[in-house]
């Protein structure tokens, strides 16, 4: 018997030895001449033609032939679902190894991306939200619209530097919300997280922690006052407590502007309806002082713009 182990590699002449010495059933030698001729294989074949012998082919043809019928079975009846088989050549044996597919792969990238968002009691129109969807802004949109833009790119440009961000206030249904979604998943597109805070609940979830020991209002609001980009949604709409104003809110913006951190806010308030009409007068009194402190930590963090235009949420 010829030894065919150190020639150079040559399936066709390999096929034709195994076909004779093994007396191969035409049923078999058929799938073999079908496996052997597959276009993947050949290229597997032509990328390790100098450590491939006709032998070792030979040798592994069940490991050529698993790879051959799972790379043919729909995703979902892979023997690994998900992945995908690919041909290595490893310590001198053929090897089928399987790597994640394409829609695995952007079924991850799409988690990812998500877990950059953090949203806290956001609407689930947050994750579906794009700078697209204001393809076609109103004049009274195109103002605060350019200025997220400009934002997105001048942080994507010096991101260690800091960016004084927005204060949007307008009526109730124009898009604010929807604008800061649609930042934060741009953001997110580039791999910078954004924190969106609803902050109405937030601070309802806050009241209820004080009575459980089991919730860690601590960590929660740790999670808020060191998010590299913020943004407070419908500040304004709460019940005030001198609390919630002193203990929490000030709080969170004294330690972003100390630390010179990205900060947005939406508001159906201007700045100044918001300190005359909410920040001043609590369930504990009248205090405009604090409330006058607390918008200077706004006015430092934020620009005020206001978005107007048709109330999308009626249609």
């Amino acid at each position: 018997m010829p030894d065919f182990e150190n020639q150079p590699l040559d399936v066709g002449q390999a096929l034709k030895k195994s076909m004779r010495e093994n007396n191969m059933n035409t049923r078999y030698a058929d799938i073999q001449k079908t496996v052997l001729s597959d276009q993947e294989i050949n290229q597997f074949f032509n990328a390790h033609q100098n450590e491939l012998t006709n032998d070792i082919v030979l040798r592994d043809f069940a490991t050529l032939y698993e790879f051959y019928t799972q790379k043919r079975k729909p995703e979902n009846e892979s023997v690994h679902t998900g992945y995908e088989p690919v041909l290595d050549f490893i310590d001198g044996k053929i090897t089928v190894l399987y790597q994640p597919s394409q829609s695995t792969i952007r079924a991850q990238q799409q988690r990812e991306q998500q877990e950059l968002v953090h949203a806290v009691q956001m609407p689930k129109l947050i994750s579906r939200a794009t700078l697209s969807d204001f393809a076609n802004p109103s004049s009274d949109q195109s103002h605060v619209i350019g200025k997220v833009i400009d934002f997105i790119s001048n942080y994507q440009a010096n991101p260690q530097e800091y960016h004084r961000g927005l204060y949007i206030h307008g009526p109730y249904g124009v898009g604010k919300t929807h604008l800061m979604g649609a930042m934060a998943n741009s953001f997110a597109d580039i791999g910078q997280p954004v924190t969106l805070v609803h902050f109405p609940s937030f601070a309802i979830e806050l009241r209820n922690g004080i009575s459980n020991p089991t919730i860690d209002n601590q960590k929660r609001l740790e999670v808020v006052q060191k998010a590299s980009i913020l943004v407070l949604d419908d500040i304004g709409a709460e019940s005030l407590t001198s609390w919630l104003r002193d203990d929490i809110l000030s709080a969170i913006l004294e330690y972003r502007m100390q630390n010179e951190l990205s900060t947005f806010f939406t508001s159906n308030f201007s700045m100044n309806q918001l300190e005359k009409e909410h920040l001043t007068h609590t369930k504990d009194g009248n205090e405009p002082l604090k409330a006058e402190r607390l918008m200077q930590r706004i006015r430092f963090l934020s620009e005020e713009v206001a978005m107007f235009g048709e109330n999308k949420r009626v249609h």
